[in-house]
């Protein structure tokens, strides 16, 4: 074929993929201008067999012949055939999952658009990342937060908060799990009060691959105490069985405003629950219900001698039924004539306040209770007199009291059956606070339980105090002590108060008893710590304002430590360099290794953009990333556009492009690289959307807060809104606001099209340059080949091209190293131009390579208005991508140097 003949016809590629299953590393190519000659290099003289299917410039497109006339349509086509090898022996339905799966090859690693954080995450976000509520709470099946840069911790509870009693004082224990990696723990808050100034509380930090049993990394508030650091490290499940529940006196004493009804039935308004003092079947003791007047006002007598009807009630007498407000009695006119009157005379009485109300000496059982996890080794319950316990004097003084109570526990089977010969019996007592070093004496009154001989005395202090600590609320955490109950078993339990109602005293009792919580415990083994993790102890102190606050708000300010990007040791920081690579390299995230990262060409980016910026704000990222189905692409695009910048693989490496005003496009797509009839333009007046202003959100670095900025006025009715993810300082977002004003400003221009192999080396932001392929006279194609010829360049184009010499012309040419050059030209002949300077970067000329280098011819006058900015690109038919294009302009930069003109007002 002569040299000029092979300028005027079209090259062809054959690219043979012999193993569908493993095309990476079966795939060859062959380059010429024949269909026949090529695919006879690639599969011999014998023609092509049945498992062999073709197709044309993508794989989608099956051209595989059926008939003479197909053959002879495929030996005049030119551009790339695919030719694959089918195995013998596979279905239709698997070869078409198959070439699926090869497209799917093509698809470039970095996707153009990060998903947002949590997008489509049904999992519990971080309350790290929550704009409000920001509580601790267990996220079951949530991921374990990646804190990268400096934030405000909300760390997840790892482990059901708990609570006990030392000294009557409610101790809250809790474990938490800050993340993964190592922390630098500054700061530490309840809420926004600084934990040093929580009386009685203290946050222990402990890191990765520590146990709570070893020395605290960090420490902020008093220090545990030996009791509390007993009953810390623990795994504790609270059941709801237990809530609230009135340990009664075995002789239940009740005073309140009472009414009695015919025939059998007595009533109060009070607040009082009769359930909690007597069951059917007790024998009440009614006193006090003297001469009650009638409530209808019945007399009896005859003018002049009419009197009130009045009624005493007093008695023992069966309970028939209770409920809340009302008991009804067992045939109680049997046992006192009076309320035979009262039945007589359809009457009720006037309600008393003096009436009181008491049972037999019986014990009061409050369960069975049940354990439910046989890998609980333990349980406690906490017990509380709300009101406090004491014995009011007349003077004004108070007795403190202590009262008993007995704990019978056994060891129960699947069935919830005891298991004989388990039964363990304990008391236990309670007193006053305040009153450990005073002298009691017992008010001793014996009696029987239901299972067990019961001392029924309390004790009283045997002098009185003016101290008001004795009439605060008393509370004990009681231990059931069953040597039977281990990991394994189930145990059930019941409680009940031996004590009798105290009564010796005019001034006024105070003795109420409940059951507040009760829990199931393990202690804490090796593997409730995470590998890899920081976690946190914390106890608070139930003082009053502790016990205000319905959840916990424990707040760290913390700091990651990270690879640092080019020693690849762990340092603090916040950079985006140090950052990138520590979640390409983190095997949980990237898990790529780091020959596959161009580390220096990432912080070479950075170390750029500090300069320009002329700050380091700028290259902050500080976020906690959440969610389980973001992937690795998607973390690292949200890393990089914090820092205004896009994540890409170029060459089987990871690298960052900061955007920012750049002289020339990485890429030229004309009529060689965009599929035919893809291309569309449209121009706009006017600003985008009618947006009349931009806002932009971001995190305050000071106190987490959500700020908001506005541009040019804070009373926007349509503004553009962005929310601003890792950007946590005025100087970063002030430029985000600002680049983001001026696109919509600048913006008036956009196109839209499908390119071929060659738009999978751009990105999101890359500049490129685009031939609109509406106009007529566009002059573009491939380059054949460079040459010097009687010492002048030439190029040799794969096109006609005709340029007059008396225009300043510019040739745009595609390099390897995804640059674009401008080089002046001036006319040859009809297929090639001279050059005046060879290109800087090596061009792709060669029929092995994959994709050939193309060109553009314009006039110097026009070479700007082709240029774009890649807006989105989503992967298309085969190996090609759509991109979505908007006009490039220096003005979207023209407020990047306002940091170092000193525009940036409160900088932080």
């Amino acid at each position: 074929m002569s040299l000029v003949s092979k300028y005027f016809k079209r090259s062809v590629e054959l690219v043979v993929i012999r193993d569908i299953f493993n095309p990476q590393n079966n795939i060859e190519s062959y380059q010429g201008y024949d269909v026949e000659q090529l695919l006879m290099q690639a599969f011999g003289g014998q023609g092509l067999s049945d498992s062999v299917r073709l197709y044309h410039n993508d794989l989608s497109k099956d051209i595989t012949p059926k008939t003479p006339q197909d053959v002879d349509k495929i030996m005049r086509l030119n551009g790339r055939i695919y030719a694959v090898v089918k195995p013998m022996g596979i279905g239709a339905f698997i070869a078409a999952i198959v070439v699926s799966t090869l497209i799917s090859v093509a698809i470039s690693f970095l996707m153009p658009v990060p998903t947002l954080p949590n997008q489509n995450s049904s999992a519990a976000p971080s309350p790290n990342n929550a704009l409000a509520a920001r509580t601790n709470k267990q996220r079951l099946g949530g991921r374990i937060p990646d804190i990268f840069g400096t934030v405000y911790s909300v760390p997840d509870l790892t482990a059901v908060t708990y609570s006990v009693y030392i000294d009557h004082k409610e101790v809250e224990m809790s474990a938490y799990r800050v993340g993964r990696g190592k922390y630098d723990v500054k700061e530490a808050y309840d809420d926004t009060t600084p934990i040093s100034q929580v009386f009685g509380s203290s946050v222990l930090v402990f890191d990765p691959d520590t146990t709570f049993d070893d020395t605290p990394a960090f420490q902020f508030g008093s220090a545990f105490t030996a009791e509390e650091a007993a009953w810390s490290r623990k795994v504790a499940k609270r059941y709801t069985s237990v809530n609230g529940q009135t340990l009664q006196a075995p002789d239940s004493y009740l005073t309140v405003a009472t009414t009695f009804k015919n025939p059998n039935i007595i009533e109060t308004s009070s607040n009082a629950d009769f359930r909690n003092n007597f069951a059917v079947g007790d024998t009440i003791l009614i006193e006090g219900a003297d001469n009650l007047a009638s409530a209808n006002g019945v007399t009896e007598g005859v003018e002049p001698d009419v009197t009130d009807v009045t009624y005493t009630l007093n008695g023992q007498y069966e309970i028939l039924t209770v409920t809340e407000k009302q008991i009804t009695l067992s045939n109680p006119a049997a046992i006192n004539s009076d309320w035979q009157l009262l039945t007589d005379n359809v009457d009720l009485t006037v309600e008393s306040d003096a009436v009181t109300m008491s049972t037999e000496s019986d014990t009061f059982w409050q369960g069975w209770h049940y354990t439910d996890l046989k890998e609980h080794e333990g349980a406690y319950v906490n017990i509380t007199a709300p009101n406090g316990l004491y014995d009011g004097e007349p003077s004004g003084r108070w007795r403190a009291l202590r009262l008993y109570g007995v704990i019978e526990s056994e060891i129960v089977d699947i069935n919830n059956n005891p298991i004989a010969n388990t039964l363990v019996t304990q008391q236990f007592s309670i007193q006053s606070p305040n009153s450990d070093g005073f002298t009691f004496e017992p008010k001793s009154v014996g009696g029987l339980g239901a299972s067990v001989v019961v001392d029924r005395s309390y004790d009283v202090a045997t002098t009185d105090s003016s101290d008001n600590k004795i009439r605060s609320a008393a509370n004990k955490t009681v231990v059931i002590n069953n040597p039977n109950f281990i990991k394994g078993k189930r145990l059930r339990w019941r409680m009940a108060r031996t004590s009798n109602v105290v009564t010796d005293s005019s001034g006024g009792i105070v003795d109420e008893l409940k059951i507040k919580d009760f829990y199931g415990i393990r202690s804490m083994v090796a593997t409730d710590y995470m590998a890899g993790t920081t976690n946190v102890l914390s106890k608070t102190l139930g003082t009053e304002g502790a016990l205000s606050l319905k959840e916990r708000k424990l707040r760290l300010l913390v700091q990651r430590y990270v690879t640092d990007a080019t020693s690849g040791l762990l340092k603090l920081s916040n950079r985006a360099d140090d950052i990138i690579r520590h979640i390409a390299t983190d095997e949980k995230i990237g898990n790529l290794q780091l020959s596959q990262i161009d580390v220096a060409q990432i912080k070479a980016e950075i170390d750029e953009q500090i300069a320009y910026f002329g700050t380091e704000k700028c290259s902050e990222f500080c976020y906690t990333f959440d969610d389980n189905n973001l992937s690795a692409e998607e973390t690292l695009q949200t890393v990089g556009k914090a820092v205004f910048s896009q994540a890409k693989r170029q060459g089987n490496k990871v690298m960052l492009d900061f955007e920012r005003i750049v002289p020339a496009s990485v890429a030229v797509f004309n009529s060689h690289n965009i599929i035919p009839e893809s291309f569309t333009a449209s121009e706009s007046l006017g600003i985008a959307n009618d947006y009349d202003g931009v806002t932009v959100e971001y995190t305050d670095p000071t106190d987490d807060a959500t700020v908001t900025l506005s541009y040019p006025s804070d009373s926007l009715i349509n503004p553009h809104e962005d929310k601003l993810i890792g950007v946590r300082n005025e100087v970063q977002a002030h430029i985000h606001m600002m680049r983001l004003y001026n696109k919509d400003r600048h913006a008036y221009k956009t196109c839209e099209f499908t390119a071929g192999d060659e738009s999978n080396i751009v990105v999101r932001t890359n500049r490129i340059t685009v031939a609109d392929q509406l106009r007529a006279n566009i002059q573009q194609g491939s380059v054949d080949s460079i040459e010097v010829i009687d010492g002048s360049i030439v190029l040799f184009t794969s096109d006609p091209v005709s340029i007059d010499d008396s225009d300043d012309n510019h040739l745009f040419i595609q390099t390897i190293n995804n640059g674009v050059e401008s080089i002046p030209v001036v006319a040859r002949d009809d297929y090639s131009v001279r050059l005046l300077r060879l290109p800087s970067g090596e061009v792709s000329t060669s029929y092995d390579s994959v994709v050939q280098a193309v060109y553009q011819i314009v006039k110097t006058q026009n070479d700007s208005n082709d240029a774009y900015l890649v807006a989105q690109k989503d992967p298309s038919d085969g190996m090609t991508n759509k991109l979505l294009c908007t006009n490039y302009s220096d003005c979207y930069y023209q407020n990047d140097s306002d940091f170092k003109d000193n525009k940036i007002e409160d900088i932080v």
